[in-house]
């Protein structure tokens, strides 16, 4: 059980991190829109593509369910992380109640 958890919590760790990593570059680059450039039309057109992206609507497909899955992949790597922890706490106190 252990080993599915740790793997579980490795994919969620990863896909999570990857997704929480592309909203936090987008978010910086709109808070801070002069890192991309005002002055032309290519600097506007990827303003507009980076707040697309950031807020989930790329043109007529809604990306949502890609904000959703980081949020989801959260929630799993924080139930796995504590579930791991508390099992690894009691292994520790039973070994050491048999010594």
């Amino acid at each position: 059980m252990y080993k599915i958890l740790r793997m579980i919590h490795h994919t969620a760790g990863l896909v999570g991190s990857l997704l929480v990593l592309l909203m936090s570059i987008t978010g910086i680059l709109l808070n801070h829109r002069s890192l991309i450039g005002y002055s032309s039309n290519t600097a506007m057109k990827l303003q507009e593509f980076i707040f697309a992206i950031h807020s989930g609507n790329v043109g007529d497909t809604s990306i949502i369910w890609l904000t959703d899955l980081g949020a989801i992949c959260m929630i799993v790597l924080s139930i796995t992380g504590v579930w791991m922890w508390v099992n690894l706490i009691s292994k520790k106190k039973r070994r050491n109640k048999h010594e």
